[in-house]
């Protein structure tokens, strides 16, 4: 799995959490210490470009779309910049649109992501109706973030969750409608 799609699985997990209602960190950050002067460096970021096999209309163009999206969501995480998660996302996709919110909301009050380390798997792709369903296993270390500058971490503990995200041809490229998390598992 290269770099770019380990960082997309990351960024699923988030708008699974949006989805469910709840913090990205699944309702569940816990909070350490003050904050610190300084904080860590976050990686620094190119923004994703879709890859060449996401342009296969069937499933397996459906399931290069997918893991594109979770590195558009990291990517949107981490910079705060939204526009490349926003413009492959169906308005439909009410918890696509408040991830999206989330990470502005962060990186407007000074928050920030140290990074998602998450690495998203593609289990399955299978068409239905007018659509893909693709089943996601998305692997997520340990990781901390900062809602405002001088608040404190919340941590997120490592777990496996499973996502199904559903997509469409849009004419000019795959569309998310719908992501869902399907369970987790903590460590």
């Amino acid at each position: 799995m290269t770099y770019a799609r380990a960082a997309l699985a990351g960024l699923v997990l988030l708008a699974v959490a949006a989805c469910s209602g709840g913090d990205p960190a699944d309702g569940e950050p816990t909070t350490t210490g003050t904050p610190s002067a300084s904080p860590s460096p976050t990686p620094t970021l190119a923004p994703p470009t879709i890859p060449p096999e996401a342009s296969d209309w069937g499933a397996e163009g459906a399931a290069a779309f997918v893991e594109y999206w979770y590195a558009a969501q990291r990517y949107s995480a981490v910079t705060g910049d939204v526009s490349v998660l926003t413009d492959v996302t169906d308005p439909e996709c009410r918890g696509c649109a408040e991830l999206a919110e989330n990470y502005s909301a962060i990186h407007q009050a000074g928050g920030y992501y140290e990074d998602l380390p998450w690495s998203p798997t593609v289990t399955a792709s299978v068409a239905e109706r007018d659509y893909f369903a693709v089943l996601v296993d998305v692997d997520s270390p340990r990781y901390r973030y900062r809602k405002v500058s001088d608040g404190p971490f919340y941590v997120v503990k490592a777990q496996r969750r499973k996502h199904l995200i559903r997509v469409r041809s849009a004419g000019d490229g795959w569309r998310v409608l719908l992501l869902s998390n399907q369970d987790s598992e903590r460590s």
